[in-house]
């Protein structure tokens, strides 16, 4: 669910309605023929032919609802083609919304099998939601897929379309038909075609149409939602209404959060009073020390979850009773609280880049879908509604990106709110590491090897240790332990460990999650002849390796800035040397006007009988164009060529 759908309910007087129009009917070719499809093609699964799509508004009754229509055809090629398109899934839950549909498989000699719509079926998701399902029938390579239908939507003003997908579209076309009072505007991302408007019959369309649109690739370390063909539109006049005002406007959001969460009643102040004099938080010593304590004791005793609704999970005075809310009702838990201290907060609502973005003069209000606040005095962030961070550490993803800002504004005794599109920063990229430190040498028998390890995260890297260990049960927390030492070592033959800083009252000062061990493992010594092989590469644990036969579409995407430093110390037993020690040496870096943007770097000492190796990489920041592909691949290589790299002794 949607943050913003939670601001919707006053939104039916934006409408004025007019005379019913019925809505426009699909259709298909009587006769229909296989398409011939260029050879280039042939190595390709499936071939969308077209993908047509129309998103309708019409007056029905005393309501203007809202229908959506896809129709596609598409032409098999091999046994993964089958697969993926011999079901298709209509999102409805009831079939009294679906008001057309058909399909059909025409086959390669020319036959062709309609579907009976008596076989759609009820398909039930991991999350609950109920969607409606029916099986193809009769298809074989080369055959065509053709289907389409009609079904009522959730009524919005705001909608996104994604053109692109796995398989190759011939042909896409987009259609956004509305009555001729409702004037909707399209913006388009990552393509280059402009929506085209016109007024036909008394109705508005909006349309795009896009040809040879390639297949998308998921690829490493890439953000594919965010860089696919897409199209989003809005409601943007209304010509019926008395004014011509722009309507759904970013300062009319911010009227509505503002609205939603800073009105609370006499009894739940009084709740709220009392919830704050249990904390104990108002003598502490400073701003930053009270919204550290605040957020610590409510995400300590308070559950929140997205999938419940209604007065008791909003209301303050039955959710400080029952220690459960939704996201509405902790967000105005905590204003409430600040309100009480004296502490200003920003509500802010972000998006998550790695799906879409908010762009400030395209104002799509579904995109704001994750409460964050701001403190201005400290210029920090908190996400409310995650349990697994803490001020200032949000969920990465939900920041580097523009967010939605909502500011209050007082003339004389009146309070209200305007919005503001603007970045949400990340931290710096050297509060986010993931270190390792290890001591090893050879036992004497020289067949195993001893390694005390420690594994260090900090900043937004630690959060997802710090959650399991605070919130996994003991089971998880034992096989991820072995999981962890096991990365570095490959081998499970502990013999002890420890760990530091698993609570999350240490995480808003940044003091490291650490996992330390001492461990015996024989899988990192290999004999050969008279020579002793010590995989030291394998320190730094199995690493992503980037070589790809096809050329590389999209730019690389990054969760957060960091750095990986790997210190190693290995101890040379009497009698022994080590014959490549240069092996250790590898040396990457990309620059921008001068600074260092991405790298990576291994060097070594010697001191005495112990070689102590040195390793960088680091990567500061989360977004490299598509034209610094090549050094992104090299940098990430480096450090799968180290992972590799076993030193050979010999004796003397």
């Amino acid at each position: 669910m949607k943050m913003i759908l939670l601001l919707f309910s006053c939104l039916a007087g934006l409408i004025n309605l007019a005379q019913s129009q019925g809505i426009i009917r699909e259709t298909w070719e009587e006769k229909p023929v296989l398409h011939k499809v260029d050879k280039k093609l042939n190595e390709e699964s499936a071939i969308i032919i077209l993908d047509k799509r129309r998103v309708e508004y019409i007056d029905e009754k005393e309501e203007v609802v809202v229908y959506k229509t896809l129709h596609r055809i598409v032409h098999i090629n091999d046994d993964k083609g089958i697969e993926s398109f011999n079901r298709v899934y209509l999102p409805v839950s009831n079939n009294s919304d679906i008001v057309d549909i058909k399909a059909r498989t025409i086959l390669s000699n020319g036959k062709i099998i309609e579907v009976s719509k008596n076989n759609i079926k009820d398909l039930k998701e991991e999350d609950d939601r109920v969607y409606k399902i029916f099986a193809m029938e009769g298809l074989e390579k080369n055959c065509e897929v053709e289907f389409y239908y009609t079904y009522k939507k959730d009524m919005g003003f705001f909608g996104n379309e994604i053109l692109q997908g796995k398989s190759p579209v011939l042909e896409a076309k987009l259609e956004l038909v509305g009555p001729n009072r409702l004037i909707f505007e399209m913006k388009s991302f990552n393509t280059a075609t402009k929506p085209r408007d016109t007024i036909l019959n008394e109705k508005r369309w909006i349309t795009v149409a896009e040809k040879d649109i390639p297949g998308a690739e998921d690829e490493k370390y890439c953000a594919l939602d965010a860089n696919l063909k897409r199209f989003e539109f809005k409601l943007a006049y209304n010509t019926s209404r008395k004014t011509n005002d722009r309507l759904l406007t970013w300062d009319e959001l911010a009227k509505r959060i503002y609205q939603n969460y800073t009105n609370y009643s006499d009894k739940e102040i009084k709740k709220v009073n009392d919830l704050v004099s249990d904390m104990k938080v108002k003598n502490l010593a400073n701003e930053t020390e009270k919204i550290v304590a605040v957020e610590n004791y409510i995400k300590t005793n308070f559950a929140t979850r997205e999938d419940i609704g209604g007065d008791d999970a909003e209301n303050l005075e039955k959710v400080i009773k029952s220690k459960l809310a939704s996201y509405l009702g902790i967000v105005r838990l905590y204003g409430a609280i600040f309100q009480q201290l004296n502490i200003q907060y920003e509500f802010v609502l972000t998006a998550d880049r790695t799906k879409y973005s908010i762009d400030k003069n395209f104002e799509n209000w579904n995109n704001c879908d994750n409460p964050v606040l701001y403190f201005p005095a400290v210029k920090k962030f908190m996400a409310p509604t995650l349990s697994e961070f803490r001020l200032p550490w949000i969920d990465p993803n939900w920041g580097n990106a523009n967010a939605f800002f909502c500011k209050s504004t007082t003339i004389g005794n009146f309070t209200t709110a305007f919005g503001e599109v603007k970045m949400i920063p990340l931290e710096d990229y050297t509060k986010s590491v993931i270190n390792t430190e290890a001591d090893i040498q050879l036992n004497e028998s020289a067949d195993t090897l001893i390694v005390n390890i420690s594994q260090i995260y900090s900043g937004y890297a630690a959060s997802t240790y710090k959650a399991i260990f605070t919130f996994s049960p003991d089971e998880t927390k034992k096989l991820v332990t072995k999981e962890m030492i096991k990365f570095g070592t490959n081998s499970e033959n502990l013999v002890s460990s420890k760990m530091e800083n698993a609570d999350f009252e240490s995480y808003h000062d940044n003091k490291p999650f650490i996992l330390s061990a001492t461990v015996k493992a024989s899988e990192l010594v290999e004999k050969a002849g008279n020579k002793t092989i010590i995989k030291i590469g394998d320190i730094i644990g199995p690493q992503v390796e980037m070589y790809q036969e096809k050329p590389r579409q999209f730019p690389m995407n990054l969760d957060f800035p960091h750095i990986l430093e790997r210190k190693i110390n290995f101890t040379i037993p009497d009698g022994y040397i080590v014959k490549n020690l240069d092996d250790l040496k590898i040396s990457h870096t990309y620059q921008e006007n001068g600074q260092t943007t991405m790298g990576f770097n291994s060097s070594y000492q010697v001191a005495g009988n112990i070689v102590k190796i040195t390793v960088l990489e680091e990567y500061r920041r989360t977004y490299y164009p598509l034209s610094q592909f090549e050094d992104f691949k090299t940098v990430i290589n480096a450090a799968a060529d180290f992972n590799k790299v076993a030193l050979v002794l010999e004796k003397k």
